[in-house]
């Protein structure tokens, strides 16, 4: 389910990027890790007036951290130049599914073949295309009002639990209610193994909002339902396409055209193995 990034991408987007980047990421990691960057002067380190650097706002910078993301790591700088910015909007996200710990695993080593097994039994749109070699950059749509860009940070949070503990950063664009945004998000995904059958997930997106007024909206439980709404629905499609496959149920795959492709037979091959199911 590496395709849980489209899940994020509902929530990537509405901290439009303003030239304060660059001080919110030397503050923000001073502050909060202690940590000077060589490219950030000491009056880029000061810290923001308007920001109280309690534990409360420095705790996702700890939380990283202790996942194992490396301060000076050059992919994560991106993220810094938003997490230290004023204002911060979380999303939370839990819930179980009724899908094995394997066959999880198996969707996130695999996300261009999860949008089409989605595809093929949920009748949406949706792509995943890898952007570099080791999959760790990608881009994605829904085909119809979102699209982003993502790096995965972290897969295993320091070792624990291998493929059950995600970060990524992305950025995107999309159209909620009345508005059109863009911007950026991290989004931290646990996954726990509850039987041989199921599994839970806590799902956290944090956004930095570039203004008081943006932060309202996007603080308001409307916006805040709808928004957990659509990344449910990204679940929901994920969990159902899993599912018929794991019961036998082939016609959808059989009628979708993409699956006819050598390059998604392998897929569906080691997919049946995984789940069991031939």
């Amino acid at each position: 389910m590496k395709f849980i990034p489209l899940l994020f991408l509902v929530s990537v987007l509405y901290a439009q990027d303003v030239d304060l980047g660059h001080l919110a990421m030397c503050s923000g990691v001073k502050q909060c890790l202690k940590h000077d960057f060589a490219h950030c002067r000491e009056e880029d380190k000061k810290p923001n007036p308007n920001i109280k650097y309690n534990a409360t706002f420095c705790a996702p910078y700890l939380e990283l951290k202790q996942r194992g993301l490396k301060t000076n790591d050059p992919r994560a700088q991106g993220l810094y130049r938003y997490m230290g910015r004023e204002y911060r909007v979380t999303y939370k996200l839990t819930g179980k599914l009724p899908v094995s710990k394997e066959t999880m695993m198996y969707l996130f080593d695999n996300m261009e073949f999860t949008a089409q097994l989605v595809n093929a039994y949920r009748k949406t749109k949706y792509t995943i295309t890898y952007d570099s070699p080791d999959k760790k950059n990608f881009s994605g749509d829904n085909g119809d009002n979102l699209e982003g860009s993502f790096v995965w940070l972290l897969t295993d949070s320091a070792g624990v639990n291998p493929g059950m503990h995600h970060v990524f950063f992305g950025r995107g664009r999309t159209k909620i209610l009345k508005w059109r945004l863009h911007g950026t998000a991290t989004a931290i995904l646990d996954l726990r193994e509850i039987n041989k059958d199921s599994v839970a997930y806590e799902f956290r997106a944090l956004v930095s909002p570039s203004g008081p007024m943006l932060n309202s909206i996007m603080n308001l439980s409307v916006f805040n339902n709808f928004v957990k709404g659509k990344i449910k629905e990204i679940i929901d499609n994920i969990e159902k396409a899993a599912n018929a496959f794991a019961k036998g149920n082939r016609k959808p795959i059989a009628n979708y055209a993409p699956f006819k492709q050598e390059k998604w037979k392998t897929n569906l091959k080691e997919f049946e193995a995984v789940t069991g199911k031939r």
